[in-house]
Protein backbone atom coordinates (compact mmCIF):
# COMPACT_ATOMS: atom_id res chain seq x y z
CA UNK A 1 0.00 0.00 0.00
CA UNK A 2 1.32 3.72 -0.81
CA UNK A 3 -0.17 6.95 0.27
CA UNK A 4 0.92 10.21 -1.75
CA UNK A 5 0.05 13.87 -1.54
CA UNK A 6 -1.49 15.17 -4.63
CA UNK A 7 -3.03 18.78 -3.82
CA UNK A 8 -1.97 21.54 -1.62
CA UNK A 9 -5.04 22.27 0.17
CA UNK A 10 -6.81 21.82 3.72
CA UNK A 11 -8.19 18.08 4.64
CA UNK A 12 -12.20 17.88 5.21
CA UNK A 13 -12.59 17.95 9.52
CA UNK A 14 -16.19 16.52 9.16
CA UNK A 15 -17.79 13.40 8.25
CA UNK A 16 -20.55 12.98 5.48
CA UNK A 17 -23.76 11.49 6.39
CA UNK A 18 -23.92 7.94 5.91
CA UNK A 19 -26.31 5.04 6.50
CA UNK A 20 -26.04 1.28 6.55
CA UNK A 21 -25.42 -0.71 3.44
CA UNK A 22 -28.53 -2.89 3.68
CA UNK A 23 -30.67 0.54 3.15
CA UNK A 24 -29.77 0.85 -0.07
CA UNK A 25 -30.98 -2.54 -0.62
CA UNK A 26 -34.28 -3.12 1.21
CA UNK A 27 -35.53 -5.49 -0.65
CA UNK A 28 -32.33 -7.59 -0.68
CA UNK A 29 -33.18 -11.65 -0.08
CA UNK A 30 -29.56 -11.90 0.74
CA UNK A 31 -26.67 -9.30 0.80
CA UNK A 32 -22.67 -9.92 0.56
CA UNK A 33 -20.85 -8.24 3.25
CA UNK A 34 -21.87 -6.87 6.43
CA UNK A 35 -25.46 -5.43 5.68
CA UNK A 36 -24.36 -2.97 8.64
CA UNK A 37 -21.29 -1.50 6.88
CA UNK A 38 -21.57 2.32 7.28
CA UNK A 39 -21.52 3.74 3.76
CA UNK A 40 -22.14 7.47 2.57
CA UNK A 41 -25.64 8.25 1.80
CA UNK A 42 -25.63 7.73 -2.63
CA UNK A 43 -25.89 10.76 -4.81
CA UNK A 44 -26.79 8.48 -7.65
CA UNK A 45 -23.75 8.48 -9.36
CA UNK A 46 -21.50 5.71 -10.39
CA UNK A 47 -19.34 4.70 -6.46
CA UNK A 48 -15.58 5.30 -7.64
CA UNK A 49 -16.66 8.25 -9.79
CA UNK A 50 -18.55 9.35 -7.06
CA UNK A 51 -15.47 8.85 -4.10
CA UNK A 52 -13.32 10.43 -6.88
CA UNK A 53 -15.83 13.85 -7.12
CA UNK A 54 -15.71 13.85 -3.65
CA UNK A 55 -12.93 14.17 -2.67
CA UNK A 56 -11.79 16.79 -5.41
CA UNK A 57 -14.86 18.89 -4.30
CA UNK A 58 -14.78 18.47 -0.78
CA UNK A 59 -10.63 18.36 0.00
CA UNK A 60 -11.11 14.60 1.48
CA UNK A 61 -8.22 11.94 0.78
CA UNK A 62 -9.32 8.99 -1.80
CA UNK A 63 -8.66 4.76 -1.31
CA UNK A 64 -8.97 3.14 -4.60
CA UNK A 65 -8.08 -0.45 -4.42
CA UNK A 66 -7.16 -2.73 -7.42
CA UNK A 67 -10.54 -4.19 -6.58
CA UNK A 68 -13.09 -1.02 -7.58
CA UNK A 69 -10.71 0.23 -10.32
CA UNK A 70 -10.91 -3.41 -11.98
CA UNK A 71 -14.86 -4.23 -11.37
CA UNK A 72 -15.55 -0.40 -12.71
CA UNK A 73 -13.36 -1.63 -16.00
CA UNK A 74 -14.89 -5.13 -15.86
CA UNK A 75 -18.39 -3.85 -15.98
CA UNK A 76 -17.25 -1.74 -18.86
CA UNK A 77 -16.47 -4.79 -21.03
CA UNK A 78 -19.65 -6.39 -19.82
CA UNK A 79 -21.57 -3.38 -21.22
CA UNK A 80 -19.36 -4.05 -24.60
CA UNK A 81 -20.74 -7.26 -24.67
CA UNK A 82 -24.33 -6.65 -24.51
CA UNK A 83 -24.04 -4.15 -27.12
CA UNK A 84 -21.94 -6.10 -29.72
CA UNK A 85 -23.12 -10.12 -28.42
CA UNK A 86 -23.40 -11.48 -31.82
CA UNK A 87 -20.38 -9.70 -33.12
CA UNK A 88 -17.68 -10.87 -30.05
CA UNK A 89 -19.65 -13.99 -30.24
CA UNK A 90 -16.58 -16.30 -32.51
CA UNK A 91 -14.21 -14.73 -29.80
CA UNK A 92 -15.73 -15.39 -26.48
CA UNK A 93 -17.77 -19.02 -26.93
CA UNK A 94 -18.46 -21.90 -29.47
CA UNK A 95 -21.85 -22.17 -29.89
CA UNK A 96 -24.82 -20.78 -31.14
CA UNK A 97 -28.02 -18.90 -28.93
CA UNK A 98 -28.01 -19.54 -25.73
CA UNK A 99 -26.89 -22.27 -23.89
CA UNK A 100 -28.00 -23.59 -20.40
CA UNK A 101 -25.96 -23.88 -17.78
CA UNK A 102 -27.31 -25.42 -14.84
CA UNK A 103 -25.94 -25.94 -11.03
CA UNK A 104 -27.95 -28.31 -8.95
CA UNK A 105 -29.13 -27.46 -5.36
CA UNK A 106 -30.21 -30.14 -2.42
CA UNK A 107 -33.47 -28.53 -1.25
CA UNK A 108 -35.22 -25.20 -1.32
CA UNK A 109 -33.52 -22.32 -3.47
CA UNK A 110 -30.84 -20.41 -0.51
CA UNK A 111 -31.51 -16.88 0.82
CA UNK A 112 -28.27 -16.96 2.51
CA UNK A 113 -25.10 -14.95 1.21
CA UNK A 114 -23.02 -18.23 1.76
CA UNK A 115 -24.94 -20.44 -0.53
CA UNK A 116 -25.11 -18.31 -3.04
CA UNK A 117 -21.45 -16.89 -3.06
CA UNK A 118 -20.61 -20.95 -3.15
CA UNK A 119 -23.54 -20.78 -5.89
CA UNK A 120 -22.38 -18.18 -8.15
CA UNK A 121 -18.59 -19.63 -8.15
CA UNK A 122 -20.59 -22.57 -9.62
CA UNK A 123 -21.83 -20.81 -12.30
CA UNK A 124 -18.68 -18.48 -13.34
CA UNK A 125 -16.83 -22.45 -13.17
CA UNK A 126 -18.96 -23.14 -16.44
CA UNK A 127 -18.10 -20.01 -18.21
CA UNK A 128 -14.81 -19.92 -17.35
CA UNK A 129 -13.82 -16.49 -18.44
CA UNK A 130 -10.77 -15.88 -15.91
CA UNK A 131 -9.97 -12.37 -16.86
CA UNK A 132 -13.28 -10.53 -15.04
CA UNK A 133 -11.77 -12.50 -11.58
CA UNK A 134 -11.06 -10.08 -8.78
CA UNK A 135 -7.64 -11.96 -7.63
CA UNK A 136 -5.67 -9.35 -6.16
CA UNK A 137 -4.18 -9.58 -2.79
CA UNK A 138 -6.93 -7.11 -1.60
CA UNK A 139 -9.76 -8.98 -2.94
CA UNK A 140 -11.98 -11.06 -0.62
CA UNK A 141 -14.89 -13.07 -1.07
CA UNK A 142 -17.14 -9.97 -1.52
CA UNK A 143 -15.40 -9.00 -4.59
CA UNK A 144 -14.60 -12.31 -6.04
CA UNK A 145 -18.15 -13.22 -6.28
CA UNK A 146 -19.29 -9.51 -7.32
CA UNK A 147 -16.23 -9.83 -10.21
CA UNK A 148 -18.15 -13.24 -11.48
CA UNK A 149 -21.84 -11.81 -11.34
CA UNK A 150 -20.37 -9.21 -13.91
CA UNK A 151 -18.73 -11.97 -16.24
CA UNK A 152 -22.02 -13.66 -15.75
CA UNK A 153 -23.75 -10.49 -16.90
CA UNK A 154 -21.22 -9.96 -19.66
CA UNK A 155 -21.96 -13.52 -20.77
CA UNK A 156 -25.42 -13.53 -20.40
CA UNK A 157 -25.98 -13.13 -23.95
CA UNK A 158 -24.44 -16.48 -24.76
CA UNK A 159 -25.62 -18.27 -21.53
CA UNK A 160 -29.03 -18.85 -19.49
CA UNK A 161 -28.18 -19.51 -16.12
CA UNK A 162 -30.87 -22.25 -14.18
CA UNK A 163 -31.04 -23.00 -10.68
CA UNK A 164 -32.06 -26.87 -10.01
CA UNK A 165 -33.74 -27.42 -7.17
CA UNK A 166 -10.45 25.10 -5.22
CA UNK A 167 -10.92 21.97 -5.94
CA UNK A 168 -8.49 18.68 -4.90
CA UNK A 169 -7.48 15.57 -3.20
CA UNK A 170 -5.57 15.91 -0.17
CA UNK A 171 -3.82 12.54 -1.23
CA UNK A 172 -4.74 9.33 -2.54
CA UNK A 173 -3.93 5.79 -1.27
CA UNK A 174 -3.51 2.62 -3.73
CA UNK A 175 -4.26 -0.27 -1.87
CA UNK A 176 -2.53 -3.81 -2.54
CA UNK A 177 0.50 -4.56 -4.09
CA UNK A 178 2.51 -3.22 -7.17
CA UNK A 179 1.99 -7.15 -8.73
CA UNK A 180 -1.63 -6.37 -7.94
CA UNK A 181 -1.49 -3.43 -10.15
CA UNK A 182 0.62 -4.85 -13.20
CA UNK A 183 -2.05 -7.97 -13.16
CA UNK A 184 -4.68 -4.73 -13.95
CA UNK A 185 -1.88 -3.23 -16.35
CA UNK A 186 -1.37 -6.68 -18.54
CA UNK A 187 -5.50 -7.49 -18.44
CA UNK A 188 -5.86 -4.38 -20.34
CA UNK A 189 -3.88 -5.34 -23.55
CA UNK A 190 -5.66 -8.50 -23.63
CA UNK A 191 -9.19 -6.34 -24.21
CA UNK A 192 -8.08 -5.14 -27.44
CA UNK A 193 -9.23 -7.87 -29.37
CA UNK A 194 -13.11 -7.22 -28.21
CA UNK A 195 -13.08 -4.13 -30.91
CA UNK A 196 -12.16 -1.72 -27.67
CA UNK A 197 -8.64 -0.24 -29.01
CA UNK A 198 -9.65 3.12 -28.32
CA UNK A 199 -10.87 2.51 -24.64
CA UNK A 200 -7.63 0.53 -24.29
CA UNK A 201 -5.35 3.53 -25.57
CA UNK A 202 -6.80 5.71 -23.02
CA UNK A 203 -6.76 3.01 -19.97
CA UNK A 204 -3.05 1.87 -20.86
CA UNK A 205 -1.34 5.50 -19.71
CA UNK A 206 -3.37 5.44 -16.67
CA UNK A 207 -3.07 1.54 -15.77
CA UNK A 208 0.90 2.54 -16.30
CA UNK A 209 0.64 5.54 -13.75
CA UNK A 210 -1.24 3.49 -11.22
CA UNK A 211 1.73 0.57 -11.82
CA UNK A 212 4.29 3.80 -11.09
CA UNK A 213 2.51 5.34 -8.20
CA UNK A 214 2.64 1.61 -6.28
CA UNK A 215 6.15 0.93 -7.32
CA UNK A 216 6.84 4.29 -5.00
CA UNK A 217 7.28 6.84 -8.77
CA UNK A 218 4.46 9.16 -8.29
CA UNK A 219 3.66 11.75 -11.06
CA UNK A 220 1.73 14.74 -9.23
CA UNK A 221 0.50 16.40 -12.39
CA UNK A 222 -1.17 13.26 -13.38
CA UNK A 223 -2.41 12.79 -10.27
CA UNK A 224 -4.13 16.11 -9.84
CA UNK A 225 -5.53 15.41 -13.27
CA UNK A 226 -7.73 12.92 -11.98
CA UNK A 227 -10.96 14.60 -12.11
CA UNK A 228 -10.90 18.17 -13.19
CA UNK A 229 -7.69 19.64 -15.03
CA UNK A 230 -6.59 22.57 -13.54
CA UNK A 231 -7.06 24.58 -16.72
CA UNK A 232 -10.28 22.88 -17.74
CA UNK A 233 -12.14 24.41 -14.42
CA UNK A 234 -15.21 26.38 -14.53
CA UNK A 235 -17.92 23.78 -16.48
CA UNK A 236 -20.12 21.40 -15.51
CA UNK A 237 -18.38 18.82 -16.83
CA UNK A 238 -15.86 16.14 -15.92
CA UNK A 239 -12.85 15.85 -18.23
CA UNK A 240 -10.25 14.29 -15.77
CA UNK A 241 -8.67 11.14 -16.11
CA UNK A 242 -11.43 9.10 -14.25
CA UNK A 243 -13.52 9.70 -16.93
CA UNK A 244 -12.04 7.35 -19.09
CA UNK A 245 -13.14 4.26 -17.12
CA UNK A 246 -16.32 4.09 -18.93
CA UNK A 247 -16.25 3.40 -22.35
CA UNK A 248 -19.87 4.06 -23.17
CA UNK A 249 -21.98 7.22 -21.68
CA UNK A 250 -25.16 8.59 -22.24
CA UNK A 251 -28.97 9.38 -20.55
CA UNK A 252 -32.00 8.24 -19.35
CA UNK A 253 -30.99 4.81 -18.60
CA UNK A 254 -29.34 3.80 -22.27
CA UNK A 255 -25.85 3.98 -22.53
CA UNK A 256 -24.49 3.04 -25.81
CA UNK A 257 -23.24 6.36 -27.07
CA UNK A 258 -19.25 6.20 -27.01
CA UNK A 259 -17.60 8.09 -24.51
CA UNK A 260 -16.02 11.41 -26.91
CA UNK A 261 -12.94 11.73 -23.97
CA UNK A 262 -11.43 8.45 -25.65
CA UNK A 263 -10.82 10.57 -28.90
CA UNK A 264 -8.80 12.75 -26.86
CA UNK A 265 -4.91 12.08 -25.81
CA UNK A 266 -4.68 11.00 -22.58
CA UNK A 267 -3.49 15.17 -21.72
CA UNK A 268 -6.09 17.05 -22.94
CA UNK A 269 -8.39 18.39 -22.62
CA UNK A 270 -6.35 21.65 -22.11
CA UNK A 271 -8.26 25.11 -22.85
CA UNK A 272 -11.91 25.80 -22.57
CA UNK A 273 -12.30 25.09 -26.83
CA UNK A 274 -12.84 21.46 -25.73
CA UNK A 275 -13.99 21.89 -22.47
CA UNK A 276 -17.75 20.28 -24.09
CA UNK A 277 -15.72 17.05 -24.86
CA UNK A 278 -15.90 15.96 -21.04
CA UNK A 279 -18.53 13.80 -19.57
CA UNK A 280 -21.29 15.04 -17.11
CA UNK A 281 -21.52 12.52 -13.46
CA UNK A 282 -25.37 11.41 -14.82
CA UNK A 283 -23.73 10.36 -18.64
CA UNK A 284 -22.15 7.94 -16.65
CA UNK A 285 -24.04 4.25 -15.88
CA UNK A 286 -24.57 4.09 -11.98
CA UNK A 287 -26.05 0.36 -12.33
CA UNK A 288 -24.83 -3.19 -10.89
CA UNK A 289 -24.08 -5.40 -13.48
CA UNK A 290 -27.13 -8.39 -12.88
CA UNK A 291 -27.43 -11.82 -13.89
CA UNK A 292 -30.81 -13.84 -13.81
CA UNK A 293 -30.82 -17.48 -12.21
CA UNK A 294 -33.94 -19.38 -13.19
CA UNK A 295 -34.79 -21.34 -10.29
CA UNK A 296 -36.22 -24.93 -11.14
CA UNK A 297 -39.12 -26.00 -8.72
CA UNK A 298 -42.77 -26.84 -8.70
CA UNK A 299 -43.18 -22.91 -9.81
CA UNK A 300 -40.59 -21.56 -11.54
CA UNK A 301 -39.31 -18.56 -10.85
CA UNK A 302 -36.34 -16.24 -10.90
CA UNK A 303 -33.90 -14.43 -8.84
CA UNK A 304 -31.34 -11.88 -9.80
CA UNK A 305 -27.73 -11.06 -8.42
CA UNK A 306 -26.84 -7.62 -8.84
CA UNK A 307 -22.38 -7.08 -8.00
CA UNK A 308 -20.20 -4.36 -8.48
CA UNK A 309 -19.07 -1.02 -6.77
CA UNK A 310 -22.46 -0.93 -4.59
CA UNK A 311 -21.02 2.84 -2.86
CA UNK A 312 -19.05 4.99 -0.70
CA UNK A 313 -17.68 3.71 2.25
CA UNK A 314 -15.68 6.61 4.66
CA UNK A 315 -12.59 5.96 7.23
CA UNK A 316 -12.00 7.62 10.17
CA UNK A 317 -9.78 10.60 8.57
CA UNK A 318 -12.95 10.97 6.29
CA UNK A 319 -11.32 9.07 3.60
CA UNK A 320 -13.72 7.73 0.34
CA UNK A 321 -13.13 4.44 -1.04
CA UNK A 322 -15.51 2.92 -3.31
CA UNK A 323 -16.42 -0.74 -2.09
CA UNK A 324 -17.68 -3.42 -4.31
CA UNK A 325 -20.62 -5.62 -2.97
CA UNK A 326 -23.33 -7.39 -4.16
CA UNK A 327 -27.38 -8.89 -3.59
CA UNK A 328 -29.48 -11.37 -4.70
CA UNK A 329 -33.73 -10.33 -5.14
CA UNK A 330 -36.41 -12.03 -6.72
CA UNK A 331 -36.59 -11.05 -10.18
CA UNK A 332 -39.17 -11.57 -12.70
CA UNK A 333 -38.89 -12.43 -16.46
CA UNK A 334 -40.92 -9.22 -17.73
CA UNK A 335 -43.49 -10.03 -20.27
CA UNK A 336 -43.16 -6.78 -21.98
CA UNK A 337 -39.54 -8.13 -22.75
CA UNK A 338 -40.09 -11.59 -23.73
CA UNK A 339 -43.06 -9.95 -26.12
CA UNK A 340 -40.64 -7.56 -27.14
CA UNK A 341 -38.42 -10.22 -28.31
CA UNK A 342 -41.03 -12.48 -29.50
CA UNK A 343 -41.51 -9.70 -32.24
CA UNK A 344 -38.20 -9.47 -33.40
CA UNK A 345 -37.33 -12.99 -33.57
CA UNK A 346 -40.25 -14.34 -35.25
CA UNK A 347 -43.70 -13.84 -37.26
CA UNK A 348 -45.78 -11.92 -34.99
CA UNK A 349 -49.28 -10.93 -35.63
CA UNK A 350 -50.22 -8.03 -33.63
CA UNK A 351 -53.45 -7.30 -31.97
CA UNK A 352 -56.78 -6.02 -32.70
CA UNK A 353 -57.21 -3.01 -30.59
CA UNK A 354 -60.71 -3.07 -31.17
CA UNK A 355 -61.09 -6.23 -29.18
CA UNK A 356 -59.38 -5.79 -26.18
CA UNK A 357 -62.04 -7.19 -23.75
CA UNK A 358 -58.70 -9.28 -21.97
CA UNK A 359 -58.81 -11.82 -18.64
CA UNK A 360 -56.35 -14.06 -17.40
CA UNK A 361 -53.43 -13.67 -15.34
CA UNK A 362 -51.08 -10.49 -15.84
CA UNK A 363 -48.91 -12.48 -18.15
CA UNK A 364 -51.92 -13.15 -20.29
CA UNK A 365 -53.08 -10.03 -20.57
CA UNK A 366 -49.86 -8.33 -21.20
CA UNK A 367 -49.39 -10.85 -24.56
CA UNK A 368 -53.18 -10.14 -25.83
CA UNK A 369 -52.71 -6.51 -25.92
CA UNK A 370 -49.61 -6.67 -27.75
CA UNK A 371 -50.15 -9.97 -29.42
CA UNK A 372 -52.78 -11.22 -31.98
CA UNK A 373 -51.45 -14.23 -32.84
CA UNK A 374 -47.91 -15.98 -33.78
CA UNK A 375 -45.69 -18.41 -35.05
CA UNK A 376 -42.47 -19.39 -33.81
CA UNK A 377 -39.71 -21.85 -35.03
CA UNK A 378 -41.25 -22.51 -38.65
CA UNK A 379 -44.62 -23.19 -37.42
CA UNK A 380 -43.56 -25.55 -34.51
CA UNK A 381 -45.39 -23.46 -32.44
CA UNK A 382 -48.51 -21.03 -33.14
CA UNK A 383 -49.60 -19.08 -30.14
CA UNK A 384 -53.85 -18.42 -30.38
CA UNK A 385 -56.02 -15.81 -30.60
CA UNK A 386 -57.05 -15.05 -27.35
CA UNK A 387 -61.00 -15.54 -28.46
CA UNK A 388 -59.35 -19.23 -29.95
CA UNK A 389 -58.76 -20.55 -26.66
CA UNK A 390 -60.74 -23.38 -25.84
CA UNK A 391 -61.88 -24.85 -22.46
CA UNK A 392 -61.99 -28.51 -21.77
CA UNK A 393 -63.60 -29.27 -18.15
CA UNK A 394 -61.81 -32.67 -17.42
CA UNK A 395 -63.53 -35.23 -14.51
CA UNK A 396 -60.60 -35.30 -12.58
CA UNK A 397 -60.87 -31.74 -10.75
CA UNK A 398 -58.56 -29.32 -13.64
CA UNK A 399 -59.76 -27.31 -16.63
CA UNK A 400 -58.09 -27.20 -19.32
CA UNK A 401 -57.18 -23.49 -21.73
CA UNK A 402 -55.23 -24.48 -24.88
CA UNK A 403 -52.46 -21.76 -25.41
CA UNK A 404 -50.32 -22.68 -28.11
CA UNK A 405 -50.39 -25.51 -30.90
CA UNK A 406 -47.43 -27.41 -31.02
CA UNK A 407 -46.19 -29.46 -34.32
CA UNK A 408 -47.09 -33.12 -32.88
CA UNK A 409 -50.33 -32.71 -32.24
CA UNK A 410 -49.94 -31.24 -28.38
CA UNK A 411 -50.94 -28.13 -26.99
CA UNK A 412 -49.09 -25.86 -23.93
CA UNK A 413 -52.01 -25.07 -22.11
CA UNK A 414 -53.33 -23.80 -18.62
CA UNK A 415 -54.12 -25.95 -15.92
CA UNK A 416 -56.22 -24.60 -13.47
CA UNK A 417 -57.60 -26.37 -10.26
CA UNK A 418 -59.81 -24.83 -8.07
CA UNK A 419 -59.38 -21.43 -10.04
CA UNK A 420 -55.77 -20.94 -7.43
CA UNK A 421 -52.61 -21.14 -9.27
CA UNK A 422 -52.52 -21.62 -13.03
CA UNK A 423 -49.74 -24.25 -14.02
CA UNK A 424 -48.86 -24.97 -17.88
CA UNK A 425 -48.82 -28.07 -19.47
CA UNK A 426 -48.12 -29.49 -22.84
CA UNK A 427 -50.63 -32.40 -23.64
CA UNK A 428 -53.06 -33.21 -26.22
CA UNK A 429 -56.89 -32.91 -25.84
CA UNK A 430 -60.01 -34.65 -27.88
CA UNK A 431 -63.33 -33.31 -27.99
CA UNK A 432 -64.01 -32.53 -24.13
CA UNK A 433 -61.55 -35.34 -22.91
CA UNK A 434 -57.64 -35.27 -21.94
CA UNK A 435 -56.01 -37.63 -24.91
CA UNK A 436 -53.03 -38.59 -22.38
CA UNK A 437 -52.75 -40.49 -19.40
CA UNK A 438 -51.96 -37.97 -16.70
CA UNK A 439 -48.99 -39.80 -15.38
CA UNK A 440 -47.19 -38.71 -19.22
CA UNK A 441 -47.92 -34.83 -19.34
CA UNK A 442 -45.28 -32.81 -17.93
CA UNK A 443 -45.43 -29.55 -15.75
CA UNK A 444 -43.86 -26.48 -16.71
CA UNK A 445 -44.02 -24.24 -13.53
CA UNK A 446 -46.64 -21.24 -13.50
CA UNK A 447 -44.78 -18.46 -15.80
CA UNK A 448 -45.72 -17.54 -19.45
CA UNK A 449 -42.85 -15.46 -19.94
CA UNK A 450 -40.25 -18.14 -18.34
CA UNK A 451 -41.71 -20.81 -20.50
CA UNK A 452 -41.64 -18.19 -23.86
CA UNK A 453 -38.40 -17.24 -23.06
CA UNK A 454 -36.74 -20.73 -22.73
CA UNK A 455 -38.30 -21.96 -25.80
CA UNK A 456 -36.73 -18.96 -27.82
CA UNK A 457 -33.53 -19.88 -26.02
CA UNK A 458 -33.58 -23.24 -26.92
CA UNK A 459 -35.20 -23.47 -30.39
CA UNK A 460 -38.45 -24.62 -28.68
CA UNK A 461 -37.25 -27.48 -26.47
CA UNK A 462 -39.00 -26.59 -23.26
CA UNK A 463 -38.07 -29.92 -21.36
CA UNK A 464 -35.70 -28.37 -19.20
CA UNK A 465 -38.31 -26.25 -17.07
CA UNK A 466 -40.47 -29.56 -16.29
CA UNK A 467 -40.96 -29.57 -12.75
CA UNK A 468 -43.43 -32.33 -12.52
CA UNK A 469 -46.35 -34.65 -14.05
CA UNK A 470 -50.18 -33.52 -14.14
CA UNK A 471 -50.69 -35.98 -11.52
CA UNK A 472 -48.79 -34.05 -9.33
CA UNK A 473 -51.74 -31.41 -9.26
CA UNK A 474 -54.08 -33.81 -8.97
CA UNK A 475 -52.72 -35.63 -5.46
Amino acid sequence: MVTFPVDDVTPATEPLPTQPLSGLYPDALAIGGDPARRVVVPDGVHPLLSAVARAFAEHRPLVLSPDAVWLTIAQGVAQHVRLHAEELRPLLVNHAGRKRIAVQWDGPMPEDAASWQFLVEAFSKQVGAEIFECDFTTSTSIEQTASRVVMLDAYSPYFSMWLVGVCGIPSITLTGTVEDWRKIRDRVDHLEKLGLEKWCRSLRPIADQFVRAASGTVDPEFWKRIYNPADAYGGDVINGWIARFYPYVGSNGTYDRPNPLLDLPISEPKNDSTKQRGIRSDNVPAVLSKVVIHVQDLDNHAVALHAGLVGVAQDNDFALRPIAGWHLTRAGVEMDDVIDRLAKEHEVTPADASDMLLEGSAEQIALDRRVGSAVLFDGAWRIRPHGDRPVTFLAIGITIQVVIDLADGRHIALAIKDYATVYYVACRIDGDELADDPRDVPVYGTSLAILLEAAMDFGGDISSLETGKLTDLID
